[in-house]
């Protein structure tokens, strides 16, 4: 029986808010049930930021929230990513398809004024982003405070070799505690001894 402190919809919102959090928390994706997409490296690197990119070059390059997504760019070029408009209790994954071993940086971005969806304002929460792998690489700290975080771009640049850390089926978890806000967790799996490639932000 419902709290009759709390409308039925309330509740069952904030329980499911709770139950993506804790997937998120656990990087479990059978309950991510959208259909997600494949960025192939051609359409990273039509869809770069700032370039020529249309909408539908942004479109093919939008991550599906709720869903697991794939991503084969390999660093042969820049390419771009964009993640879906920050709406609360959102959860989405995306999976390393591509051997990224070239040194063309792949951006993950908040923001964008091009494609159908254009969010603005969203931001990477007040966090580390990686993890060590054979204790030789450092996870990047996102700029701002902890109440006002400003990295709006996750950039991961890669080797021209293949060491990297950032392998084929490496996992990116990335959920919204609040709306306009993203937080980021990755598991990664290292190509040969893992000791090359890099995260930053912008």
């Amino acid at each position: 029986m419902a709290n009759p402190m709390y409308g039925q919809n309330k509740f069952d919102n904030n329980l499911d808010t709770f139950s993506n959090y804790l997937d998120f928390a656990s990087m479990y994706t059978g309950n991510l049930t959208a259909t997600g997409i494949e960025v192939t490296q051609a359409e990273g690197a039509g869809a770069v930021k700032g370039g020529d990119e249309t909408l539908a070059e942004v479109d093919a390059a939008t991550f599906i929230a709720n869903a697991v997504n794939t991503c084969a760019v390999d660093g042969s070029a820049a390419t771009s990513t964009y993640l879906p408009e920050a709406v609360k209790g959102t959860h989405l994954a995306v999976e390393v398809t591509g051997d990224i071993d070239q040194t063309g940086a792949w951006t993950i971005h908040c923001n964008n004024s091009v494609g159908t969806v254009q969010p603005s304002n969203n931001v990477f929460a007040k966090q580390l982003i990686g993890e060590h792998l054979n204790d030789t690489v450092t996870p990047i700290e996102t700029a701002g405070t902890h109440i006002t975080p400003t990295s709006e771009n996750l950039v991961y640049t890669a080797a021209a070799a293949d060491t990297n850390i950032v392998g084929i089926g490496s996992m990116f978890h990335f959920y919204c505690p609040k709306d306009g806000v993203w937080a980021v967790k990755v598991k990664l799996i290292g190509e040969g001894t893992g000791a090359t490639g890099v995260f930053s932000v912008s």
